[in-house]
């Protein structure tokens, strides 16, 4: 096994000259250091990690606590943008599992493993955008929350900007001449449905309209046994016998889009010429499968992965929590005739 007194005698220098090279002391000669790098490459020499650590007093390892994000296919970009970073810094990224419904023990747990490992930096990301119940001695190294918030933690955080994003969706029928647009709004008690139904709003305002002579209706809603129950039929049942249909229909999430999609064919209609649609989460594989394709408003997952990692690292996060915006996913179900 190659030692660094195999390097320092190949790169004739002293040992000291080769741990402040292995370490990054900018102080070291630029020749030398090359010299030393050089023999690091022929020797094929590898830096103990732990012996590293010890030294530095950093890990170079970053937590990851992943609130099912892993589980489920939609959030999992979240981890991929954030491994991307790790990588292009060479951290490496320690994955935990957890499950909020498993209760405060199971995460503090898992967090206490974390810190066995002395990691450098803690990310917490959740499935969706919700708000989390953390345990405390999250405070005690660098923390940020991926896609969740806490109102009792003054940690850093995340999140999707909802309601921007309601904005340029309506602002996208807007642009395409329609003035009767209905609002199928997703499950009530989730945390992005008034901050997307705020920004229709907004949008509308915008454009000169009464928000209130604009329908929205609720498309979706928890069941006890905690799935959700979809009311697309009836609710496209009661925007059509309406005194004024609407032209063009906004659905607050992906899934519900789906069965307006399913409705609409049973009644001989089609998106994109019988009715614009636009919608929310590019959640795969709904938003790619269906046909006509969907404009939808795609959540940014890995570019949160990817800045919340960066921040961790840079150590510049601010305070607070910071919205990122969605993208535009263009299909053709959002034009009309």
């Amino acid at each position: 096994m190659v030692s660094i007194k195999d390097v320092a005698r190949h790169a004739e220098t002293s040992f000291k000259t080769v741990s402040r090279v292995i370490n990054g002391d900018q102080r070291v000669n630029p020749a030398t250091r090359e010299r030393v790098s050089e023999a690091i490459r022929a020797l094929g020499y590898r830096p103990h990690s732990g012996a590293r650590m010890m030294r530095s007093n950093q890990s170079r390892i970053i937590g990851f606590l992943s609130d099912r994000v892993t589980t489920q296919p939609h959030s999992g970009d979240i981890l991929r943008g954030a491994q991307q970073m790790a990588d292009a810094h060479g951290r490496l990224l320690m994955l935990f599992n957890i499950d909020a419904d498993a209760g405060d023990d199971h995460r503090r747990r898992a967090f206490e493993l974390l810190m066995e490992q002395r990691v450098d930096g803690l990310l917490y990301a959740c499935d969706y955008h919700r708000e989390v119940t953390l345990p405390l001695e999250m405070q005690q190294l660098p923390s940020l929350l991926v896609n969740g918030f806490s109102t009792t933690m003054a940690l850093p955080a995340l999140v999707p900007d909802e309601r921007l994003a309601a904005q340029q969706a309506t602002h996208l029928l807007l642009a395409e001449g329609h003035r009767h647009i209905a609002f199928l709004a997703p499950n009530p008690r989730s945390v992005a449905t008034p901050l997307r139904i705020a920004g229709f709003h907004d949008a509308l305002l915008e454009a000169g309209i009464e928000p209130s002579s604009m329908p929205v209706i609720t498309a979706c809603v928890g069941t006890p046994g905690g799935e959700e129950e979809y009311l697309v039929d009836s609710a496209l049942a009661q925007l059509m016998t309406g005194e004024t249909p609407p032209t063009a229909i906004l659905c607050g999430q992906d899934r519900i889009a789906l069965q307006l999609y399913l409705v609409l064919a049973r009644r001989g209609l089609s998106p994109g010429r019988d009715l614009a649609v636009v919608s929310f989460d590019d959640q795969q594989p709904i938003s790619g499968a269906l046909s006509p394709s969907l404009t939808t408003m795609a959540l940014p997952h890995l570019e949160m992965g990817r800045q919340a990692m960066k921040l961790l690292l840079d150590g510049n996060a601010p305070s607070g929590t910071t919205p990122m915006p969605f993208s535009i996913v263009l299909g053709q179900s959002h034009r009309h005739g």
